[in-house]
């Protein structure tokens, strides 16, 4: 399955693949060959349970792993961080009472306020305490969204991710990526973010769509359940 993100962090340019499946098998299948695995809860199916042997499984294979959440949860936060992830992608953020909840909920003090526990991501005590600050990314996916960057970029995240099925949904365009009133949305991030801090998820179309988003410091390309369908598609032509 070729489909995968490529993740520039620090300078290091990292492929991950994405995760919609709930199931630790496919995680340890997807960390073969890759960097680490995107988990996407906003549309997988996950149990906590199954998403914390997920966690385990992606860092158990010394991947990295990050998650996206579908809403700035105090709880699922300290969830995803303590069993391990290495960070995590928030859907539709549209204003800084978010921005601000997102570092309070995901960081240690100073800069926020996460309870400090002996959990997985610190090996219950064996290893260091206090890890670095999670990789934080807000997703840009709605009209209000990118009327407010403004005020959300002042946060200075890691990534903004954009995320066009929604962004296109929210100006009555849906999947129309061409649409220059999608694309008047899209440069507006672009000349608000500078491009290396940009980032997109493309789960399908990906050789078209990807090459409106050169120099971006975060591609998300396709995964788990397109690249199957696709699969299943082309064998139904020897049928």
């Amino acid at each position: 399955f070729r489909f995968y993100m490529s993740l520039g962090l620090c300078g290091e340019k990292m492929i991950l693949t994405w995760q919609q499946i709930p199931s630790p098998l496919i995680s340890e299948i997807m960390c073969q060959g890759y960097d680490g695995v995107v988990i996407d809860t906003e549309h997988g199916c996950y149990s906590l349970e199954t998403l914390y042997s997920c966690i385990q499984v992606i860092k158990s294979n010394q991947k990295k792993c990050l998650i996206r959440l579908t809403e700035v949860s105090k709880t699922m936060i300290r969830y995803c961080l303590d069993a391990g992830a290495d960070g995590l992608i928030f859907s539709t953020i549209e204003d800084p009472n978010q921005c601000r909840k997102i570092i309070e909920y995901s960081c240690y003090a100073p800069r926020g306020r996460r309870g400090l526990g002996l959990i997985r991501q610190n090996m219950w005590g064996e290893k260091d305490l206090i890890s670095d600050d999670p990789i934080l990314i807000p997703q840009i996916e709605t009209k209000v969204g990118v009327d407010r960057l403004s005020e959300i970029i002042d946060f200075d995240f890691d990534y903004y991710l954009i995320g066009p099925y929604d962004l296109s949904l929210s100006i009555n365009l849906p999947g129309k990526f061409d649409n220059p009133e999608f694309m008047c949305y899209i440069n507006k991030i672009r000349e608000s973010i500078p491009r290396e801090k940009l980032a997109v998820h493309i789960p399908d179309d990906v050789g078209n769509q990807v090459k409106k988003y050169d120099g971006y410091g975060l591609k998300c390309l396709g995964m788990d359940t397109i690249a199957i369908l696709q699969y299943n598609k082309g064998n139904r032509k020897y049928a």
